[in-house]
């Protein structure tokens, strides 16, 4: 229809159009007919730049006149409840005074940067230093460009919406660009900010699943960027522990580097195609976490005693499971043979330890949020790993010839470990929500807080899904858990898993149902 610059009842859309307008014409795509002033009006790209043109608009409003009054709107009494859904429409229900009311404010839209950080924070709502933390730092901080990087992570896996590539490809750019200047700076490489900033920039990498999610920045390997957040720990040295902002950061910091080194000990289990770069890395726990949990002893929080315990039983997991590993796989029976009692001595000494502190501590029976229960299945998981690898060793070391030990032993602590693997397999999975098929206490399912309880819940649950020494029950139950999370959650990692034992020699799986629950069809 051409443009009269006139209202025309022939228009369909809306029947008016705006003098001279040429817009349609110009970039080739249909006339949308008549909009609101502000939608015509190019948009600021960023945050700052909005809030400095609504300042502006502010500015060049004009006052309220002084005989200008209120509008006071007064509401009878209501008889019944039908006509409670009816009052705009009943004018006995109210009547106002004074000038006609105000016009409605114009709808307000902000760029997505302005929301996420407030969403990382509510996201970290344990850590209540973060709103302190933001505060103090800029927009072009490598703390808030790393806060728009993972909320654009999490909004991506959550959401999976029509995302700008090139915006993302910057926002991520200026993020690394921005962390690598304040790590290379001696004056800010120590900072709360900045090894807050290099965790929220790991959790993104793990978060986007493809190349062009990640807005074609190359890859990094966790292992890297662990080792990464180790050398800024150490940096900080034992000043870290003396603040509750710092004491905070090293137990953040503290468990995902021990599950890391965790996963490596046993990664073989969760992914066949990185089978051969993870087991070179078997490696125990650094030796300053010792140092550094024996400061936190000293000056031990009434709220800490869950996090010391497991860690320090976490840390002798991955030191043994450093040297359990490489027996097994290599069917080394001699070694076998001549450390099997020291093995054992050293994983009952830590199985000791935690139950004899569970016992006289009724404190570690209170659960006051998700952080302790990530706390207690990280434990769980290094339970199930060691012993299933004790189960292992005990089957090897029945297949040497003239064997030593008595046979009766064996199967003992073969049924020992299997019963703590049900135990520990069963606490997981009864953590489970509701919204992923399980019983555990319901919350809001569209909440970041239950996207984060995802996320947490992946470690512990692949664990259970595919150590074939795990009940069958538990391990279905596990995988259905990961699938949703998998799928529902758009958290693609809970997906990579693959049950199974082929890893491990026939000696060591002796008597062992392997049972890939379908996975090596898939």
């Amino acid at each position: 229809m051409p443009n009269t610059g006139k209202p025309s009842p022939n228009c369909h859309l809306c029947r008016q159009r705006r003098v001279k307008c040429q817009r349609c014409i110009k970039y080739g795509v249909l006339c949308p007919g008549y909009r609101d002033d502000q939608d015509l009006l190019f948009q600021h790209t960023d945050a700052a730049a909005y809030e400095r043109r609504r300042r502006k608009c502010q500015q060049q409003n004009l006052p309220l006149s002084a005989t200008d009054t209120l509008e006071v709107i007064t509401f009878t009494s209501v008889s019944s409840p039908s006509s409670a859904s009816s009052w705009e429409s009943d004018n006995s229900a109210f009547r106002s005074v004074g000038t006609p009311p105000l016009p409605l404010l114009r709808p307000v839209r902000q760029h997505w940067t302005a929301e996420s950080v407030p969403l990382v924070i509510g996201l970290y709502s344990g850590l209540d230093f973060l709103p302190g933390l933001f505060r103090g730092v800029g927009q072009d901080h490598c703390l808030r460009l790393a806060a728009h990087v993972f909320t654009r992570a999490y909004v991506i896996n959550r959401f999976r919406p029509q995302t700008d590539y090139r915006e993302l490809s910057m926002f991520l750019g200026n993020a690394l660009a921005s962390v690598q200047n304040a790590i290379m700076s001696p004056s800010t490489c120590t900072s709360d900010s900045t090894i807050i900033a290099l965790m929220m920039g790991g959790l993104e990498r793990r978060s986007f699943v493809t190349s062009q999610d990640r807005g074609y920045a190359p890859e990094t390997p966790w292992h890297i960027h662990g080792s990464g957040i180790l050398s800024l720990m150490r940096a900080r040295g034992d000043r870290q522990l003396y603040t509750k902002a710092g004491r905070q950061i090293f137990w953040t910091m503290h468990n995902m580097i021990v599950s890391r080194h965790d996963r490596h000990a046993n990664i073989h289990y969760a992914n066949r195609n990185q089978q051969i770069q993870h087991t070179i890395t078997n490696t125990p726990c650094p030796p300053e976490f010792d140092h550094w949990l024996n400061v936190i002893e000293q000056t031990l929080q009434p709220a800490e005693a869950l996090f010391l315990h497991t860690g320090r039983y976490i840390s002798s997991a991955c030191s043994l499971l450093s040297r359990l590993i490489p027996i097994v796989r290599n069917v080394d029976l001699k070694r076998a043979c001549a450390e099997y009692d020291q093995l054992l001595f050293e994983c009952d000494l830590a199985e000791l330890v935690m139950s004899e502190w569970m016992r006289t501590s009724p404190e570690y029976q209170v659960d006051p949020g998700p952080v302790h229960t990530y706390f207690w299945d990280s434990w769980r998981s290094a339970r199930i790993k060691l012993h299933h690898m004790i189960i292992l060793l005990a089957n090897l070391v029945e297949h040497v010839p003239d064997c030593a030990f008595d046979c009766g032993a064996l199967q003992s602590r073969r049924r020992l470990s299997a019963e703590i693997i049900a135990v520990s397999g069963r606490d997981i999975v009864d953590g489970i929500p509701p919204s992923l098929g399980g019983k555990s206490p319901a919350s809001d399912p569209r909440s970041p807080a239950t996207y984060l309880e995802a996320v947490r819940l992946v470690w512990p649950l692949s664990h259970v899904y595919v150590i074939p020494t795990a009940p069958r029950h538990l391990r279905i139950a596990a995988k259905a858990a990961l699938l949703r999370i998998g799928k529902e959650n758009g958290i693609l990692s809970a997906l990579r898993p693959r049950a199974g034992g082929a890893l491990f020699p026939s000696e060591a799986l002796k008597g062992m149902p392997v049972d890939d629950l379908g996975d090596g069809d898939s």
